[in-house]
């Protein structure tokens, strides 16, 4: 990690803290001002008050009896104010436009507002660049980018050259330590940079989450053998970039189950769709989550006749949803799965698995809009001991594979930016205890479920170059049979065989890796009635459920060691 000498970031935040303080007090005082001079221009009229450039903006309001205008100064520039850094709106001429107390104000509260921004960028690069960087931080300062202002991957090699050429070096060190995964896909930069910006590229992982909170519900309906199910989640979580998601998910589920003596079977059908807001911060996050809560629970009610009297949920929801901001990731998913239980109490043997197939529009980088293809396989196996109070132990294993296309070049040909394998592996140890009573024609049944959770998710991401070699390289391995991701990620760690295929070397040289592992808990309230007429059982179950993780251990792939080729995991502390 870089590091700056003789500057301190945390200090300059202070001036910006002393700049909102100013700014609320500006204009109690020129308002004061402005009256003591009123009082002035009714005794000293037709001469000026004032002939001060400082009091400029506060004398243009003023008239004198019978509204002629006070002659006034022209200001030149205002005085004692870092002008470098303020915003073209905060010229000297907007500044003598008004009153003081309507522009010095907004003046303080933007300056303070930059100077914010041109710390955090700071603090960014400090954060990426090698602890052999020397830093400038006057320049790094003075050069704040904006961070998705790269060319495109397709651009000509002539077009990037002459953008980066344009760059001043602190513009250029933003670029190369915020953004290498981005400069390395390009062409025409300086055979230097590319390389500099590929072993950078190692550092960059995909954005984890840190921690997650997680509320559930869903309903099902039984008849028969056939099963009908719609639920709901709503989940906040904290990623490795210190940004917050928010998600809203709808999901449904409809399939058959089939019991017998010692034995159970089920399949069914499930999609779900998901909307995810995105913020740069916790205040942002907390100053919309409610609004996000309350749409959440409005659809729930929406979904329920009862609770949507003469379509008042929706009405307020549609309200609701007006005021947010359109989510930066939509989700939707369809899968299958099956499900089979052996054994009776005490000791039941259960194992699930699932296949699904999700789509994923993805608005982050606005500039860089991408659709995400995935596919993920998920196998769990359970061991439950006990009757009314039981005890079961589980371990989930899922993998999942992307492809990563840029939305703003149609061509499936060339339009692949990256390629994703993740590889979760979780355990479950768990507590329930609860009851059933079971008659010919009437039953209840009821469960509260808690326990603990461990994950670790191991990512893979390789991002894929506009060159066609690369390109047709990726389309061949989304080809290749997706079992392997159960078992492995395929984590380039040793050097690739001389006979490799690219992709495995683009994998070797670029790919970014991380190891995350989280602790957790889990709790589920299970509550459920059923009734028999004429034979045919009809069921109804509320499943009500939270569950929170935090990251425990983190660990990325570092470059490989330019003799050996071996790559080694590298602890974030």
């Amino acid at each position: 990690m870089g590091e700056f000498q003789g500057f301190d970031p945390a200090r300059v935040r202070e001036l910006a803290v002393h700049l909102d303080q100013v700014a609320g007090s500006m204009a109690p005082m020129h308002r004061r001002l402005n009256q003591i001079l009123q009082a002035a221009a009714a005794d000293v009229a037709p001469q000026s008050v004032s002939t001060s450039p400082e009091l400029d903006p506060v004398l243009s309001t003023l008239q004198l009896p019978g509204g002629v205008p006070l002659p006034l100064p022209q200001v030149s520039a205002p005085t004692d104010f870092p002008v470098e850094l303020l915003p073209p709106s905060m010229s000297a001429g907007a500044l003598a436009a008004g009153p003081m107390p309507g522009s010095l104000d907004p003046f303080l509260r933007q300056t303070a507002a930059d100077i914010r921004a041109r710390c955090d960028r700071l603090e960014q690069v400090v954060r990426a660049a090698p602890s052999t960087a020397a830093l400038d931080a006057g320049n790094l300062l003075n050069a704040l980018v904006d961070l998705d202002a790269t060319p495109k991957p397709d651009a000509g090699e002539e077009a990037v050259a002459k953008w980066w050429a344009g760059l001043t070096p602190a513009q250029r060190e933003q670029y190369l330590y915020l953004k290498p995964e981005v400069l390395e896909t390009l062409k025409g930069l300086p055979p230097d940079v590319l390389q500099q910006a590929r072993q950078l590229a190692y550092f960059k992982v995909v954005p984890y989450k840190t921690s997650s909170q997680e509320s559930a519900g869903s309903t099902k309906l039984t008849i028969g053998i056939f099963e009908l199910g719609e639920g709901f989640a709503f989940r906040t979580e904290q990623m490795n970039d210190g940004t917050y998601r928010v998600t809203m998910i709808d999901n449904g589920q409809a399939g058959v189950k089939v019991k017998g003596e010692g034995l159970s079977l089920s399949a069914g059908v499930k999609f779900e769709y998901g909307d995810t807001w995105v913020f740069k911060n916790k205040a942002e996050a907390d100053k919309l989550q409610d609004d996000i809560r309350e749409a959440f629970l409005l659809r729930m009610q929406e979904k329920t006749p009862d609770m949507n009297p003469m379509g008042f949920a929706s009405l307020r929801l549609a309200e609701v949803l007006e005021r947010l901001p359109e989510p930066k990731l939509k989700i939707s998913t369809v899968g299958v799965e099956t499900q089979t239980e052996i054994g009776s109490a005490p000791t039941t043997l259960g194992i699930k698995f699932s296949s699904n197939v999700s789509t994923i529009n993805s608005t982050i980088n606005e500039r860089r809009p991408s659709v995400t293809e995935s596919r993920d396989f998920i196998v769990e196996g359970t061991v439950t001991r006990g009757k009314g109070v039981k005890a079961d132990t589980g371990m989930v294993l899922n993998g999942t594979i992307q492809v990563v296309r840029d939305k703003n070049n149609p061509d499936p040909d060339t339009n692949i930016t990256a390629v994703r394998v993740i590889r979760t592996v979780e355990g479950k140890l768990n507590g329930s205890f609860g009851g059933e009573i079971d008659g010919k024609v009437l039953g209840a049944s009821g469960s509260y479920k808690t326990g603990q959770t461990r994950a670790q998710v191991v990512t893979v991401n390789v991002p894929i170059g506009a060159a066609p070699e690369e390109q047709a390289a990726a389309r061949e391995w989304t080809r290749t049979p997706p079992v392997a991701a159960l078992a492995n990620p395929g984590v380039p760690a040793g050097p690739p065989a001389p006979d490799a295929d690219l992709f495995t070397r683009l994998a070797h040289r670029r790919g970014q890796v991380s190891a995350v592992s989280y602790e957790g808990n889990a709790s589920e309230l299970k509550v459920g009635g059923k009734v028999t007429i004429e034979g045919i059982p009809f069921g109804f179950e509320a499943t009500a459920g939270n569950k929170e993780d935090h990251v425990v251990g983190q660990q990325y792939l570092g470059a490989p060691d330019p003799e050996t080729g071996e790559r080694t995991f590298v602890l974030i502390k």
